[in-house]
């Protein structure tokens, strides 16, 4: 998401996004090879975190995953429409409209995976911090749910906030894999 982060603000006729488009096309090309792998590692690493058996499910943990899973949902939606925006299928030209419509559909993708990833932080990051000295686990998670709902309207922030939404993000997901396997104690059966 850094490097969407970094994209020249769209601009808002269809006959200019064409350009825009093939102007932003390195940015574009990587942003969606890296963006499969960080679904895989996310969602690698919530399982991991919050498998069953592991963590006591609770009612926030639930919603959390719930919302981790739309925002993963998201993200996939947008690997999708970032990877017809710059791989040619099958030779097919887009028109002006097409493309238009492939960006405002990755725009509105990013905003609910932000959403989702939000309500994820808040609801996970608060299970993660329960237990002694946790509270400020669960401040840092409501200040970063914070953080991603501003966040999710990057076609009407400046860039230097989209990218630190984007750092805020990778720290989160840091943060949840490093809190809460220790709140939560080793793999059963682990020696």
């Amino acid at each position: 998401m850094l490097l969407l982060a970094l994209l020249p603000r769209a601009p808002s006729e269809a006959e200019a996004l064409v350009g825009w488009v093939s102007e932003s096309r390195s940015l574009l090309v990587w942003s969606d090879e890296l963006l499969f792998f960080a679904v895989v590692c996310f969602g690698a690493g919530a399982r991991g975190a919050f498998r069953s058996g592991r963590t006591r499910r609770s009612i926030r943990i639930n919603v959390g995953l719930e919302a981790f899973g739309v925002a993963l949902v998201s993200l996939l939606v947008l690997l999708l429409v970032v990877g017809r925006l710059v791989y040619p299928v099958f030779g097919i030209e887009l028109s002006a409209e097409v493309v238009a419509m492939l960006v405002s559909a990755a725009f509105g993708s990013l905003h609910l995976a932000l959403l989702g990833f939000a309500v994820a932080a808040v609801a996970l990051t608060w299970s993660a911090g329960n237990g002694r000295g946790g509270w400020l686990v669960s401040i840092v998670g409501i200040v970063m749910g914070a953080v991603f709902a501003a966040g999710s309207f990057p076609w009407l922030t400046p860039m230097w906030w989209n990218v630190l939404v984007a750092i805020v993000l990778a720290v989160w997901g840091a943060m949840i894999g490093l809190v809460v396997p220790f709140r939560h104690g080793p793999e059963p059966g682990a020696g």
